[in-house]
């Protein structure tokens, strides 16, 4: 059975973060952007409960409300590295009067390997995607066929390489051996930012991957 995905999209730069209802009333959201944390209060019904926030990447715009949701629920952070500002864009944030976002803590840093867990009794595997950024990551439900691209993959398009640590060739790569060549079609992307998809619609419409 798919479990629920509910979208939320917030902040300057209109990013996704997603909610995940899993096992038991334990929930996992995906990304922490600008009123995330309000949302998910408002949202929850009772006996739910936020146990897990995956971060696809630490970018400014997809955590600025992590240290918060942290601090709300007490839910465990995780992400490819330990919280870092040389990750977050700070400096590019600070360009455009964004503040810069606050610190927290990673348990146990996933790494650049691809791995499985199991978060709110839901079986998941970790997909490490650098490219966009140096710590970028994918997780994937493969009972539900359900795959949060983070700024990796978009509807029609990929994530920008133009910032610090971007590089097209190594995206494009992991893109291919990751995703495409690996995950069944009928895939369905939720992205960082915009529509959600599928791996399908991609290969057939996408420029970058088509």
């Amino acid at each position: 059975m798919t479990p629920p995905v509910r979208t939320y999209t917030g902040g300057d730069l209109q990013c996704n973060g997603y909610l995940v209802v899993g096992v038991g009333g334990e929930c996992v959201a995906i990304d922490a952007p600008e009123g995330f944390a309000e949302w998910i209060q408002r949202s929850l019904p009772p006996g739910e409960r936020l146990t897990h926030l995956l971060l696809t990447h630490q970018h400014f715009d997809h955590t600025a409300d992590a240290a918060l949701l942290q601090r709300t629920t007490g839910c465990a952070i995780h992400a490819a590295f330990d919280c870092d500002s040389s990750l977050s864009l700070a400096e590019h944030a600070a360009m455009w009067s964004i503040p810069r976002p606050e610190a927290f803590s990673v348990e146990r840093p996933l790494g650049k390997t691809n791995s499985v867990a199991n978060w709110a009794g839901l079986d998941w595997r970790v997909l490490p995607l650098p490219g966009h950024s140096t710590d970028g990551m994918a997780y994937y439900l493969p009972e539900q066929g359900i795959l949060f691209s983070g700024d990796s993959l978009f509807a029609g398009s990929i994530g920008r390489t133009d910032l610090p640590g971007g590089n097209l060739d190594e995206l494009l790569k992991q893109l291919r051996e990751k995703l495409f060549s690996s995950l069944p079609p009928k895939t369905r992307v939720y992205p960082g930012h915009g529509s959600y998809t599928t791996l399908g619609e991609e290969l057939i419409n996408n420029p970058y991957i088509a």
